[in-house]
């Protein structure tokens, strides 16, 4: 091991251990953390994470990376660089009043820029309370020969939302309302009238955050899928800019997922990320220009249980992806023989894990997977293997070393190549609220 240290620390008893939150402090802090996703970007490693009101998958969730110049020796402080709109923040899981982003996933574009994709919900719990989820609206149509979004009224009648932010009714005319940002900012002429990802007025807000109220017009409450650039290697953050419009299949349901972690940037250029939908099968989107559109084939036999999952490319360019199992077991696999424009189903790998994300990566030839080892999300390892061909194509991964990263708490990971000897991992050490990071020496743990 090369080096240790605390990267993301929660600072309230009611999501970590007391003892634990005296480690919270100005750089590294915030009420409560989960999900990271970590990067090397042309030499600097940007670490993303849920920054949150809540211990829960839903509340008030921002977006915000922490940078590290020198190869994870230190860091700079957090930095938040996507606020959903709020009408009530409150720390604690009883209150879910607000917007809230999830799930941050990073690749590097060909061009250094670096792309993160992330869930984006209205004021819900998400898919845990699916009740409430808009199952029968449909979140966006053709106008001009554009998708656009469309917004409803009470009533249940639809407008959308021209590229300029005008709103127009489902005859297509102008009405006097208008967009006016990304973040859902509805005015009626000169007047503000509300948000349209909220419902209601605002009420208490515990995390200090810009709240609002409602609009009359809303968006369907269901899963969006937002993307954010940096040019800077992670010192500044476009506005997220939804893109489901282009991906989004009808059978999706109300959720079309980002499978938290890194996606791939392939050696011909092609960035795939990794989704998955309500089924539990697996999806990926991918582009060819740096981010700028997206793709998704229409005719995927998506494989079977593979959930939250991450990919990598084999030396004939194939595409691998290991996915998180129903309970513990083998790891379930999938495969794309073209790039990620079509993904079927493969033997399952003898990695063995519990149901949770876990990261995989190749690095100096060999394949690197951090996961909980235990029955139960605990006792973090990387499991080191190597690529094997069957039947002219690698589909097989003997793997033959585990190296420990910590006993007790484990959960979601994230792995990345620092340099050519060195990778790194940035985890769950504790329920909740801890977010540590660990190097190794390749040469040393191989």
């Amino acid at each position: 091991m090369n080096n240790q240290n605390l990267i993301f620390c929660g600072s309230s008893p009611l999501f970590l251990k007391e003892e634990l939150t005296k480690n919270s402090t100005p750089e590294n802090g915030g009420v409560a953390f989960r999900i990271p996703s970590l990067i090397n970007a042309n030499g600097t490693l940007i670490a993303a994470i849920d920054k949150a009101s809540t211990g829960a998958d839903w509340g008030y969730i921002e977006l915000a990376v922490r940078r590290s110049e020198d190869g994870g020796k230190t860091w700079s402080a957090v930095q938040t660089i996507a606020v959903p709109p709020a009408r009530e923040t409150r720390i604690t899981s009883d209150c879910y009043a607000s917007g809230f982003f999830i799930d941050p996933c990073m690749a590097l574009a060909p061009n250094g820029d670096v792309i993160m994709i992330a869930d984006f919900w209205p004021e819900c719990k998400g898919i845990h309370k699916r009740k409430i989820l808009d199952k029968k609206k449909i979140p966006y149509a053709q106008l001009n020969g554009v998708m656009r979004p469309l917004i409803y009224d009470r009533d249940g009648n639809f407008y959308y939302i021209d590229e300029d932010g005008t709103i127009l009714n489902n005859r297509k005319d102008k009405t006097e309302y208008k967009l006016t940002d990304s973040k859902g900012s509805l005015y009626k002429s000169d007047e503000y009238v509300g948000n349209i990802y909220l419902n209601g007025a605002m009420g208490k807000n515990e995390m200090h955050a810009e709240t609002t109220f409602g609009a009359p017009l809303k968006a369907p409450k269901r899963s969006y899928i937002f993307m954010l650039r940096s040019s800077d290697n992670g010192k500044t953050w476009s506005t997220p800019k939804d893109i489901t419009s282009n991906i989004l299949k009808e059978t999706d349901g109300t959720f079309l997922g980002v499978a938290p972690g890194v996606g791939l940037t392939t050696s011909s250029g092609r960035i795939i990320m990794p989704l998955y939908v309500d089924k539990k099968e697996s999806a990926s989107v991918y582009s060819d220009d740096n981010g700028k559109t997206w793709h998704r084939t229409g005719n995927d036999p998506y494989s079977k249980n593979i959930d939250e999952w991450q990919m990598i490319e084999t030396p004939d360019k194939t595409i691998m992806g290991l996915g998180r199992q129903k309970d513990f077991g083998k790891t379930p696999v999938s495969i794309s023989l073209n790039g990620s424009k079509n993904w079927i189903k493969c033997k399952k790998t003898a990695l063995k894990a519990p149901k949770c994300q876990k990261s995989v990566i190749t690095a100096n030839g060999y394949v690197f997977c951090s996961h909980a080892s235990g029955k139960k999300r605990e006792n973090g390892v990387i499991s080191i293997g190597r690529l094997r061909m069957i039947k002219g194509r690698y589909t097989h991964i003997d793997w033959f070393k585990d190296v420990e990263i910590n006993q007790g708490f484990f959960a979601y990971s994230c792995l990345a190549q620092i340099d050519k000897n060195t990778i790194g991992v940035l985890y769950e050490s504790q329920p909740g609220s801890y977010i540590e990071f660990k190097s190794y020496k390749i040469d040393e743990i191989i």
